[in-house]
């Protein structure tokens, strides 16, 4: 059976953060509904990524349950951090956004401006971790 495309995003995900000191633990989205996929820890660096996937054209909105909506929303109101990694075949680019801006995210129909966006490289993973633990 072939992988899913979130499962291959997966793997690219793991194998380019690899050499970041990260230690990911992969979630089942069935086991607590609206938890985002992938909870990461450098450091003491906590920090929680949705991955999703997006084969439009353009990126204008990201596909979010209302559970995930909610959970991202309050988990950074309380000081959480959540980021929705997007990858966009289409543009071959990576893209993390915020997960409290995730009600636009979902309902946004305008091109969406990422909070950090990186073209395919080997190099993107590394980028992306030293993004998330600046912020």
């Amino acid at each position: 059976m072939p992988s899913k495309p979130e499962s291959k995003f997966w793997k690219r995900l793991q194998k380019t953060t690899l050499d970041q000191g990260v230690h990911w633990t992969r979630l089942e989205s069935w086991a607590v509904p609206g938890v985002p996929d992938l909870h990461g820890i450098v450091n003491g660096y906590a920090f929680w990524v949705e991955l999703k996937i997006n084969n439009l054209k353009s990126l204008k909105s990201i596909s979010l349950s209302p559970l995930q909506i909610s959970w991202q929303i309050q988990y950074c109101d309380h000081g959480g951090k959540v980021w929705n990694l997007v990858d966009h075949p289409s543009s071959r680019t990576v893209n993390l956004f915020w997960g409290g801006r995730a009600q636009e995210l979902a309902m946004h129909r305008e091109p969406l401006t990422a909070d950090w966006s990186e073209n395919y490289d080997s190099l993107w993973g590394e980028r992306l971790i030293k993004f998330i633990l600046a912020h």
